[in-house]
């Protein structure tokens, strides 16, 4: 029994004046290795709005407000009931819109602090009022399909106003019926002027 515990003492003396074994973290910060599943993040400039995010969702970590009289629509991802799992990510059109990052030191006190917003531009239907969808989408859209987008009006107008090609002011309400084709419509509204026109 002397033996052992001599053992054990003299490795008692070894790790005590090596060095220690676990990181310093949270004297340290970590640095994650690639592929690491931290907090997801939205990018502005390439989330598009389409809600591929929120379908997929199963932890129902993000939702999504719009707001017909300032057309805007808001994602919101809430990083205290987030599971992690990627599936946003893996969703997203554009592959970059909301990305997992390497961060994971996320505890706070206030959960308003763990949020994270992407604000879209609302397109209205002039006719009904409805939803048709988001700017950037309908733009991202419109260069995914190439020159198939002069098959559909709607993606035609909107790369026209990225373009700048379009007036600010949309055209005046007009008597003739092929009027709309001049108009962002949405599919019903769009359909219903194609079945009415009068040629």
């Amino acid at each position: 029994m002397r033996l052992p515990k001599m053992r054990e003492i003299g490795e008692a003396l070894r790790s005590l004046f090596s060095r220690p074994y676990t990181t310093d973290f949270p004297f340290k910060p970590v640095v994650p290795p690639d592929g690491f599943r931290g907090k997801p993040q939205y990018y502005e400039n390439d989330c598009v709005g389409c809600l591929a995010c929120y379908e997929v969702c199963p932890a129902r970590a993000i939702d999504y407000v719009d707001d017909k009289e300032n057309r805007t629509r808001t994602l919101t991802h809430h990083q205290d009931i987030c599971i992690y799992c990627q599936q946003c990510e893996k969703a997203c059109i554009t592959e970059k819109g909301i990305v997992l990052t390497k961060e994971y030191d996320l505890a706070t006190y206030d959960r308003k602090a763990s949020v994270t917003q992407s604000k879209k531009e609302l397109v209205i239907c002039p006719h009904c009022g409805d939803i048709i969808g988001c700017l950037d989408h309908l733009r991202f859209l419109a260069k995914k399909v190439g020159h198939l987008l002069y098959a559909n009006p709607t993606l035609l107008l909107a790369r026209h106003r990225e373009l700048d090609a379009l007036e600010k002011q949309p055209p005046l309400e007009s008597p003739h019926p092929r009027s709309g084709h001049l108009k962002m419509l949405c599919p019903n509204c769009r359909r219903e002027m194609i079945l009415k026109e009068q040629w």
